[in-house]
């Protein structure tokens, strides 16, 4: 199966009015014996960046210095102690890219480094007070329209009167409320997908179902409601119900490398940016647009 990475927006916003790209330089211009935030048993560093065309992309990585996992050997089972020299680590680096011209953040999404170590390491060498502002979707329903090729239907309802949700709906959903009620459950997950990309679900029937949805979309018990397929260029991409967020996907052409390939996150993160454009451009020049407006009017 092929790997899929995630990527989060946002927009980098200080306290001061401070300059992003200028913090950037200052951060690269650090040595790199300074500019990490260190821990003690492990350390966050930038490395790896390069600036063109008005695109920074680089890696933020968290170095391991204690507790160091073994190795393993897939034939005997046996585990054996990771040998490194002192000034060694294991690491785990994940992507970034910032744009300038959109004054956009590009982060991909990671268990062991998040943005707000990225805004850190930035503050620590620049001595600034930037944080994330994350990149909102436009209203769901707009983004489900434009999906002329749905590939999947996700709903998740989790609570102990979790067959109430299903009572009265006016979807085919609704005959759920007696099987749910009967077998007593808590947690009810539909996953409803295609078997081959060439094929996609009926649009009309989940426009219908979703919409039958939209006055449940704050009920409690409701823990998820997604839709991804493609848009009409062929993108592919999420409608999320529940999380505002806007974020991008890139799966990856082949299964994941044996060793992390670096150039790999640097390719695949320009591509997500790319594919996320025309929506952040436009979604940046509204927003500015919505804000001259307040100010004139004030």
């Amino acid at each position: 199966m092929a790997a899929r990475l995630s990527y989060d927006f946002f927009i980098p916003s200080a306290l001061n009015g401070g300059d992003f790209s200028a913090a950037l330089i200052k951060l690269f211009d650090t040595p790199m014996d300074k500019r990490r935030v260190d821990y003690g048993a492990f350390y966050f560093d930038v490395s790896d960046a390069e600036a063109r065309n008005g695109q920074t992309v680089g890696l933020v990585s968290k170095h391991r210095m204690r507790n160091l996992p073994p190795t393993g050997d897939s034939r005997t089972g046996s585990l054996d102690q990771l040998t490194l020299s002192d000034h060694q680590s294991v690491a785990e680096p994940c992507a970034f890219l910032y744009d300038s011209e959109l004054n956009i953040v590009v982060f991909q999404r990671s268990p062991h480094v998040s943005h707000a170590a990225f805004a850190r390491l930035i503050n620590w060498a620049a001595d600034t007070a930037f944080f994330f502002l994350p990149v909102l979707n436009e209203d769901a329903m707009t983004r489900l329209e434009k999906l002329q090729k749905p590939r999947r239907f996700v709903l998740t309802v989790a609570s102990p009167q979790a067959a109430e949700y299903f009572d009265d709906l006016e979807s085919s959903l609704k005959g759920l409320a007696p099987f749910v009620r009967e077998l007593a459950g808590g947690r009810v997950r539909i996953d409803v997908g295609v078997l081959q990309k060439s094929q996609y679900l009926s649009k009309d029937a989940i426009l219908y179902t979703v919409g039958a949805l939209l006055d449940r979309l704050d009920d409690e018990r409701l823990e998820k409601l997604e839709v991804d397929g493609e848009d009409e260029e062929g993108n592919n991409y999420i409608v999320d119900f529940i999380d505002g967020q806007f974020r991008g996907h890139e799966a990856l052409a082949a299964t994941a490398p044996r060793h992390t390939d670096i150039g790999l996150l640097k390719d695949s993160i320009r591509k997500a940016f790319d594919t996320s454009h025309i929506y952040l451009s436009t979604h940046l020049r509204s927003r500015a647009a919505q804000a001259q407006q307040v100010a004139v009017a004030g």
